[in-house]
């Protein structure tokens, strides 16, 4: 099949599209943006699972999925995602006869519970999470518009504005993950995983993953699709991207820099600070093992 071109122009309005189309194989993957889902989708598409951006493919009324030719450059740039898109000559990837991962920003209403395979809660430290939403909305608002997201500004006025969800983003990422924290109940299997273990030992953390959903993987496999989905090695697939298209320098990356407690370089700054301190945002980072109140330099986990 060819690859489809851009049948909506608002990324949110084909999100919804998309996620109103799953079925019994898929699964939720929940996060706010920023808390690492290119590197949980990379792994999955490594093991040979079918992983959906619901931004650059479309999930037609029979349940598969094809890439938005448009959206194939942006996909080339992911690693996995590229050899994908290749193998698949532009329709969809992984094996059919297991579950699909859905990437997703959306809050749990938007999803038949009993109908789908399942949810997992991809979650990060909200000031990482939060900030890293922030750099990739400022250097892809020309490619992504997102109506209503500040991104001309400041890092402080991005927070006083809308993001995501057409919320502010301290109390979007707060009022998403308590939504989905209640909803996780309701899907017939669930589990959560943090950007942090993922990256401090990813191999135990895919293993968990992949056997909450009756995956098999051998270990082999895993540690080879946690090897390609390394920071570096995503960091120079796209490096090369770009050095092939002749944009060596002067494109934003997806890849920017992959790291666990990027927050310390501007947390000492008090007038953003004090606005990751508002109680619900500390109940609700606490739920994760995140003690955002205890300290304002060392790594609240």
């Amino acid at each position: 099949m060819e690859p489809l071109r851009a049948e909506v122009a608002d990324p949110v309005k084909l999100h919804m599209r998309n996620a109103a189309r799953l079925g019994a194989r898929d699964v939720v993957v929940a996060g706010y943006p920023g808390s690492g889902a290119a590197l949980i989708g990379n792994i999955l598409i490594e093991l040979g699972i079918a992983y959906v951006d619901p931004y650059t493919e479309a999930v037609g009324e029979d349940g598969t999925s094809q890439v938005i030719e448009d959206r194939l450059a942006y996909r080339s740039r992911l690693s996995a995602t590229a050899a994908s898109d290749r193998n698949a000559g532009g329709g969809e990837g992984g094996a059919d006869d297991g579950p699909r991962f859905f990437k997703n920003h959306l809050y749990p209403d938007h999803f038949d519970h009993g109908r789908l395979a399942g949810a997992v809660l991809l979650v990060r430290d909200p000031r990482d999470a939060v900030h890293s939403s922030f750099q990739w909305f400022r250097s892809f608002a020309a490619q992504w518009p997102l109506e209503g997201v500040n991104v001309q500004g400041t890092f402080a006025e991005f927070l006083d504005g809308r993001g995501v969800n057409d919320e502010p983003p301290i109390a979007g990422w707060a009022g998403f993950y308590a939504a989905w924290t209640a909803a996780l109940p309701r899907f017939r299997r669930s589990t959560v995983i943090r950007f942090e273990d993922l990256k401090a030992d990813p191999e135990a953390t895919a293993s968990r993953l992949l056997e909450v959903f009756g995956v098999s993987r051998t270990p082999a496999a895993v540690e080879q699709a946690v090897r390609h989905s390394r920071y570096e090695n995503m960091r120079a697939h796209e490096e090369r991207v770009s050095a092939a298209a002749g944009a060596v320098g002067s494109q934003p990356r997806i890849m920017r820099r992959g790291m666990v407690g990027e927050w310390r370089e501007w947390y000492g700054d008090e007038s953003v600070a004090a606005r990751f301190r508002t109680p619900r945002l500390l109940e609700t980072a606490a739920t994760f093992g995140y003690q955002l109140a205890t300290s304002r330099t060392r790594d609240s986990r």
